[in-house]
């Protein structure tokens, strides 16, 4: 049998590194030498020949509580080697595991498990891991991708919807590009466990499918498309550190962008047909720190949007909801009333919910302020940008007012 996964080599009688292996692709596998005994081939697949070890009375220990995580230890007598596997698949590494452990104690191995040639493991080739097409004649249209792809290029190859669903079932792909085409749709149902790079910039996408799981996405590029909204399907991201949304067509920031996308670092909403910035771009304690928002029509006179202040029962009920971080669902409660629990803005003033009555006011404000960390870069506009502040009383509004030298004046 044969194992496919990252090995390094570690020599327990040197301490000092020098005999240690750096971690790199290659194969495992169980043979039978001259003496019709088993042994384990090791092979990277940068080395040309493959090492060989004993493995009857000559395994020292199995090291394996990380088994389900695809990583374990094979310790070797003589030499005094640790063979240390990972990324390996887990049910695989399992059987070699349970070979390994009866071959090393004489027993016969069951007869599903056959002897690999050591000639053969020596002539494998390393598995392709990148793949970059530049032209409609480089597209694997017949003989598909190659399943160990790990990164993937698609670029200038006119591309169209719907795009081909064989790309987005390959399981080890963390990084796909597939820039300048003629995509304005992606398939429904995309599930890629262990991408953390998509690149769609210069397509036709004015949608998100509903239904993207992607758990460890970290950078997402969607600049010059078709957008108008932020799809709720970009704030289930939630791992997302760097979103690239300049020239599209997008009107609004959501004012919850941040309390859904908690990790993120780097902001672009350049080349859009933004007017005002949330407050909670402006706000302390998040990770964001570099927003870029140049060449939008941002307004540039103070003025006072909304007043709104007649409480209701539904508005202090969905205040307490959120202060005491109640559980809901579209069970229990309707499903506008979820929308408003989601979408909901800190007052800037006590940081109390504001859901449906608050008072609104637009000031320019540099994003610097009160200790945020967040690096402005616009080359065409003022370091002041209009923020669209919220306030949930009356008495926070007058505060907000005389902060920013307004007197009160109509809508």
């Amino acid at each position: 049998m044969k194992l496919d996964c990252k090995i390094k080599i570690q020599d327990r009688q040197r301490t000092n590194g020098l005999a240690t292996i750096k971690a790199a692709k290659g194969v495992v596998g169980l043979a039978k030498s001259n003496s019709d005994e088993w042994v384990l081939i090791v092979r990277l697949f940068k080395d040309t020949s493959a090492t060989q070890y004993k493995l009857r009375n000559n395994v020292q220990a199995l090291l394996h509580k990380m088994i389900n995580n695809g990583m374990a230890t094979v310790q070797i007598k003589t030499p005094s080697h640790d063979v240390q596997l990972s990324e390996a698949n887990v049910e695989s590494l399992k059987t070699l595991l349970s070979s390994v452990r009866l071959a090393s104690t004489g027993n016969d191995l069951p007869s599903t498990i056959k002897s690999t040639s050591v000639n053969a493991v020596q002539k494998l080739q390393r598995p392709t891991l990148q793949l970059t097409i530049t032209q409609v004649s480089d597209y694997p249209t017949l003989k598909g991708f190659p399943s160990t792809l790990e990164k993937l290029t698609i670029n200038t190859a006119q591309l169209r919807t719907p795009v081909d669903r064989r790309i987005f079932t390959l399981k080890n792909l963390h990084t796909l590009d597939l820039s300048e085409n003629n995509i304005s749709q992606l398939p429904s149902k995309i599930e890629m466990l262990h991408l953390h790079t998509l690149t769609l910039r210069a397509n036709q996408i004015k949608s998100f499918p509903n239904d993207l799981k992607c758990p460890v996405l970290k950078y997402l590029d969607l600049s010059q498309n078709q957008l108008q909204v932020l799809d709720e399907t970009i704030f289930n991201l939630n791992t997302l550190e760097r979103l690239i949304l300049s020239s599209n067509h997008i009107k609004i920031i959501p004012r919850h962008l941040l309390r859904m996308l908690p990790q993120l670092q780097v902001f672009n909403i350049a080349s859009n047909q933004i007017r005002v910035i949330p407050n909670g771009l402006a706000a302390s304690g998040t990770r964001l720190h570099t927003f870029h928002y140049g060449e939008n029509p941002l307004v540039t006179n103070k003025c006072i949007t909304c007043q709104r202040f007649n409480f209701t029962l539904v508005e202090l009920a969905l205040r307490t909801v959120v202060k005491h971080r109640i559980p809901y669902d579209f069970q229990t409660l309707p499903r506008t009333l979820c929308s408003l629990l989601v979408k909901y803005e800190l007052c800037a003033h006590c940081a109390a919910p504001c859901l449906t009555n608050f008072g609104e006011i637009i000031v320019p404000r540099q994003l610097s302020a009160n200790g945020v960390t967040v690096h402005v870069t616009a080359a065409s506009q003022s370091f002041a940008v209009p923020v669209q502040e919220r306030y949930c009383s009356m008495k926070c509004f007058n505060y907000g007012l005389k902060r920013a030298g307004m007197t009160q004046m109509p809508m």
